[in-house]
């Protein structure tokens, strides 16, 4: 297999991860009205603002990162073309910079969940109950996530490597 089909199938992954992403948002916009509008208890409409907003999000997120990996393939393929060395290297070059970033996020997010529960747990109102579990949700939905992205990145990044090494290039760090 030609190195550019790696590149490609991770793209593909990425879309696939947005359009699961927005199609999660979807959901979440799609229960925040129905909280608003069926919801009978003040728990249950303070749940409306708070769900509505993680699931803005996750929806705009997961509409970008599909259209934006759409416009890699063709340019990946471009690029590759024409210097098939320089799009590897600057292949490897992106991926270890991103790679870096997910024991980060990994931490980061698992915070934000704990201080989702923190809220929940010490803000015993309705509308802090609800920032709190809105908050739980948007840290596991990126956990979620970023734990399929980075096992993607790791196998595409060691498919850089081979690349690489078959060139007989070391790589540049």
């Amino acid at each position: 297999m030609e190195f550019i089909e790696h590149a490609v199938a991770w793209c593909r992954g990425e879309i696939f991860e947005g359009r699961m992403l927005a199609l999660f948002g979807a959901s979440v916009v799609a229960l925040a009205l129905a909280f608003w509008k069926l919801g009978s208890t003040p728990s249950a409409r303070a749940m409306f603002l708070p769900l509505l907003c993680v699931g803005l999000v996750a929806l705009a997120v997961g509409i970008s990162m599909n259209f934006s990996n759409q416009a890699r393939i063709p340019a990946y393929r471009a690029a590759y073309a024409e210097d098939a060395t320089g799009f590897v290297e600057s292949e490897l070059q992106r991926t270890e910079a991103f790679i870096r970033w997910y024991p980060y996020t990994m931490y980061t997010f698992s915070l934000v969940i704990l201080v989702g529960c923190a809220i929940f747990l010490w803000k015993p109102t309705p509308l802090g109950r609800a920032i709190g579990l809105a908050t739980i949700i948007m840290g596991l939905s990126v956990l979620f996530l970023d734990h399929f992205s980075e096992e993607r990145a790791e196998r595409y990044h060691s498919k850089i490597l081979e690349e690489v090494q078959q060139k007989g290039a070391a790589p540049s760090r």
